[in-house]
């Protein structure tokens, strides 16, 4: 082609840079229809020439690059073109990102568009999950590489890694490492075509299998996670640690969709070990469950109380009868201690007893009683007094210790009765709490039975205590009346 020919064509190249702006496509056309267009800008372009959508063979393809400020810019693919059969020119991969324009002219017609190419990204690696087990990615100008060399080496020589060596890339270009078992600082290279990319990564040590218990004094909660991540159906191991000692959460468990398991408070301070199983993997923990605030439990009802306890143990795997019962047994509130008695508290059972020594007591005449004060030997009944009186004296006293005996005979009743209700009422919680775990349906129902049994039997035992107490009373009251005779001396007597 002749200079007169090439100056005319960027020319034109100019000309319809500035005046048509169709640069921004890539896409140009002319007036007679001629198109040009450059494709895959960000890796080796291709120049498509056409002419009313045919393609153009032989036409002549300028390329240059477009003065943007930068006066240093170069293209090694800048220069002068034919098309093939197919219309289309191959232009060599930016090495870096340039502006250019390019001309296609036929005859006559000419038609012309800037573009910018980018430089390829070239080969490229990278790394990723390098907190479990590392995957790296290879890959040239964006596409993944097969059959690619990769070398891990650890940094720090006095530092030791298992996926330390070398590798080959898969189709899809990549390589799967072993996680590390200790956090390592690793060189990552891999090598095609002569070329070769480098990454420095830090590789984590894996969490892996864990649990923990929080909320030790309240109802603990266990979770169970494998590397950050909640673990459903793991296996809960509950055992305390001292064989001694009882927890009503001992017990296996499985964990629910969020990796957990609630146990129930403890009753008592006790040391516990935790173990979750899941996947051949296994972990323990040991924590100190500590009583809580009381107050609370204390205002809350029995029933309420029973409940909420079998909510806690309902997961355990096995039967939770006889944990219910011996809960109900021991924190039942109808359960008098031993040393319960009447009003006033187990000192004063002997009351009754002393008041035949109190010298105070009704029928007791004072020391200064007679007639004036005088001495004891001046005071006494009369001389003429009935020996007969003396006999009805002694049957009086008769009758009042009978009626002591028989006193003490009903509140010796009513204690054993008091037991037998107790032992009753026990009997009835225990078997309630089996008919709840043997059928959890009717669990609603039988908790409110049990506080019904438990309401009967604390009213019953109050009315026992209560009968005690009225025997008790009529027994003091027939021993104050026990006094001395009506014509024992006493003030003003004769």
């Amino acid at each position: 082609m002749s200079e007169r020919t090439r100056a005319i064509l960027l020319a034109a190249v100019v000309a319809l840079g500035a005046v048509t702006g169709v640069a921004a496509t890539g896409v140009a056309a002319a007036d007679g229809g001629l198109e040009v267009a450059v494709d895959d800008a960000d890796g080796e372009p291709t120049v498509t020439v056409t002419e009313n959508d045919t393609a153009v063979e032989n036409v002549t393809v300028v390329v240059s690059v477009v003065d943007d400020g930068d006066e240093n810019a170069s293209y090694a693919g800048t220069g002068e073109y034919e098309t093939d059969a197919n219309g289309t020119v191959d232009l060599p991969a930016a090495e870096e990102d340039v502006t250019v324009a390019v001309t296609a002219a036929a005859g006559d017609d000419t038609a012309s568009t800037t573009v910018d190419l980018e430089a390829p990204d070239g080969l490229e690696l990278d790394v990723e999950n390098a907190e479990s087990e590392p995957v790296v990615t290879v890959t040239n100008d964006d596409d993944p590489v097969e059959n690619t060399s990769v070398n891990v080496t650890a940094v720090d020589e006095n530092a030791s890694y298992a996926g330390a060596g070398e590798y080959e890339t898969d189709a899809n270009g990549t390589v799967t490492l072993p996680a590390a078992e200790e956090d390592v600082t690793v060189n990552v290279t891999a090598e095609y075509d002569n070329e070769s990319a480098s990454e420095t990564v830090d590789i984590e040590a894996p969490d892996g299998l864990e649990v923990a218990v929080d909320d030790t004094d309240g109802e603990p909660v266990v979770t169970v996670t494998d590397n950050g991540t909640a673990v459903e159906n793991a296996s809960v191991t509950v055992t305390t640690v001292d064989e001694n000692a009882t927890y009503a959460g001992a017990g296996e468990y499985e964990t629910d969709e969020d990796g957990t398991v609630g146990l129930p408070a403890a009753e008592e301070n006790v040391t516990v070990e935790v173990t979750a199983a899941y996947e051949g993997e296994s972990v323990s923990t040991t924590v100190d469950l500590t009583v809580g605030d009381e107050d609370e439990a204390e205002g809350q009802p029995f029933g309420q109380l029973v409940r909420e306890f079998i909510e806690d143990i309902e997961d355990r795997e096995g039967g939770i009868g006889g944990a219910v019962s011996d809960f109900v047994t021991e924190n039942n509130p109808g359960n008098a201690p031993d040393h319960g008695g009447g009003p006033g508290g187990p000192d004063d059972a002997d009351d009754g007893d002393d008041a035949e020594n109190e010298t105070d007591a009704p029928g007791n005449a004072p020391d200064h009683a007679g007639p004036d004060g005088e001495d004891d030997d001046e005071r006494g009944p009369p001389s003429d007094a009935d020996p007969d009186r003396e006999e009805d004296d002694d049957a009086e006293e008769t009758e009042g210790d009978a009626e002591d005996d028989d006193a003490d005979e009903e509140g010796e009743d009513a204690d054993e009765d008091e037991e037998d209700e107790e032992s009753a009422e026990d009997e009835a919680d225990e078997e309630s709490a089996e008919d709840e775990a043997e059928d959890d349906a009717d669990e609603e129902e039988t908790e409110a039975d049990e506080d019904a049994d438990e309401d009967e039997a604390d009213e019953e035992e109050t009315e026992a205590d209560e009968d005690a107490d009225e025997a008790d009373e009529e027994a003091d009251d027939d021993d104050g009346e026990g006094g001395p005779p009506d014509h024992a001396g006493g003030p003003g007597g004769n």
